[in-house]
C-alpha cells in the first residue's frame, strides 16, 4: 500500500473524529493574520511520512525543522539508510537533525530552543524526550499514538490489538508528559479493525487518517478550541516492544483463532514460524477449520493431512490450516505448491519447539 500517495478527504475524517470540543463553543474565526504556526516535527518510520506530508502541505503550518533517528545499516550488504521521515524532509528541503540521543543532549535542547517553536509534534520517533524538551514550545508538545489511550500504552499498540482480537483500535492525539503515554487526550478517532486487516495494512491506513487530522488540531489547539481530558490512568494496559523470538508458534498451546491472530499482527516481521524436521517454515497465510470432528484421534501440535492437496495443524482449539508459507532460505508459496515437492515433509514436528511466551497486554 502507498503510504503516501493515497487521496484521502481530510475534511470528512476530520469530522468523523471524536473530537474534545466544548459543545457550546463558537466556531473560531479564520486566522487572517498570515502568521504560520511554527512547528518541529519528530518521528522516524514510514507511519509518521502522512503525518510530516500533511504539515508541510498546508499554507497555515511552517515545518521549521525535522528530528530523526541516525542513519541505519540495512540488508545483507549494511548500506547506510535514512529513515523515511528523513527523506521526505530532504525531498521538500526541510533541515534534519539525527542527534544521537536527546537525553542529556545540551546542544540539540538549545537548537530548539532558539527555533521557538510553537509546536513539536512527535509521530514514531524512537526516542522519550526529556522533561527539559516539553517545556519548550509555546503551545504543546502533541504526539500520535496508535491505540486509543490509556488502552495498549507502549511499543507496539496495533500489533496487540490485533493479537487480541479487537475489532475496533483508534489514534489518539495527546500532549506529551514525563510519563510515556500518559498525558491528557487532545482528539481520539476509532478505526475499524477488519476480518483481513494485518499489521501492515492497520498501520499504513492509520497512519494516513492520523495525518489527515494533525493540521486541524493544532489550528484548533492554537485557536483555545481543544480542551484536553485526563487519562484514566486506572484502565491504563501496557504493550512491550516486539521481539523476534515472539514468532514462534507453539500449537499445543495456542488455539487455531489465536494463531491466526499472531499472523495477522507478525507478518512480515518477525513472522510467525514452527521448527520442522530441524528447519523453520514461517506461515504467512492460513485459515481456521473448528470441525471437531477432523481432530478427534489427533493431539495437539501433530500434523494432519485433510487431502493428499491438503495438510493442517491440529492447535490446542481447532485446525490451522497454512495457505501460504515459506521455508528458510526459500521463496514463500502456496501451501499446496509446497506440498507437491514436500510431500514428506510434515510428518514430524520437531519436538524442540518451545512454548511462545504470551505477548498480550494484560
Amino acid at each position: 500500500m502507498d503510504y503516501i500517495g493515497t487521496e484521502f478527504n481530510k475534511l470528512a475524517f476530520f469530522l468523523q473524529a471524536e473530537l474534545l470540543y466544548n459543545p457550546k463553543q463558537e466556531v473560531a474565526k479564520k486566522n487572517m493574520s498570515g502568521y504560520k504556526i511554527k512547528v518541529i516535527f519528530m518521528g522516524t518510520p514510514l507511519f509518521a511520512v502522512p503525518s510530516l506530508e500533511s504539515l508541510i502541505s498546508d499554507a497555515e503550518i511552517e515545518v521549521l525543522t525535522v528530528v530523526t533517528q541516525e542513519d541505519k545499516k540495512v540488508g545483507r550488504k549494511q548500506i547506510l539508510m535514512p529513515s523515511p521521515v528523513k527523506e521526505t524532509a530532504l525531498k521538500h528541503g526541510i533541515p534534519v537533525l539525527q542527534p544521537p540521543s536527546l537525553k542529556n543532549n545540551k546542544e540539540a535542547l538549545e537548537l530548539i530552543k532558539k527555533l521557538k517553536p510553537d509546536f513539536l509534534v512527535v509521530v514514531a520517533y524512537g526516542q522519550i524526550l526529556p522533561r527539559e524538551m516539553l517545556s519548550v514550545p509555546r503551545y504543546a508538545c502533541v504526539n500520535l499514538h496508535g491505540s486509543l489511550l490509556p488502552r495498549y500504552r507502549g511499543a507496539s499498540p496495533i500489533e496487540e490489538a490485533i493479537l487480541n482480537g479487537d475489532k475496533e483500535t483508534g489514534l489518539s492525539f495527546i500532549k506529551m508528559e514525563e510519563r510515556m503515554d500518559s498525558g491528557d487526550i487532545l482528539l481520539l478517532h476509532r478505526v475499524r479493525i477488519e476480518p483481513e486487516d494485518t499489521s501492515v495494512t492497520l498501520r499504513a491506513k492509520m497512519s494516513v487518517i492520523g495525518g489527515s487530522l494533525l493540521p486541524y488540531l493544532l489550528k484548533d489547539y492554537r485557536d483555545g478550541n481543544i480542551f484536553p481530558i485526563k487519562q484514566n490512568h486506572a484502565k491504563a494496559t501496557f504493550c512491550r516492544k516486539i521481539k523476534k523470538e515472539d514468532g514462534l508458534i507453539d500449537m499445543k498451546v495456542l488455539t487455531a483463532e489465536q494463531i491466526l491472530n499472531r499472523i495477522r499482527a507478525y507478518t512480515p516481521w518477525p513472522s510467525c514460524f514452527i521448527t520442522v524436521n530441524g528447519k523453520k517454515l514461517k506461515i504467512l497465510e492460513a485459515y481456521a477449520d473448528e470441525s471437531a470432528s477432523k481432530t478427534a484421534k489427533s493431539k495437539p501440535g501433530e500434523t494432519i493431512f485433510i487431502d493428499k492437496d491438503t495438510v493442517a495443524f491440529v492447535t490446542a482449539s481447532g485446525l490451522l490450516i497454512p495457505k501460504k508459507v515459506q521455508l528458510e532460505g526459500k521463496n514463500p508459496m502456496s501451501a499446496h505448491d509446497f506440498l507437491l515437492g514436500n510431500g514428506n515433509f510434515f510428518k514430524k514436528i520437531d519436538a524442540s519447539a518451545r512454548q511462545m511466551k504470551n505477548s498480550a497486554c494484560p
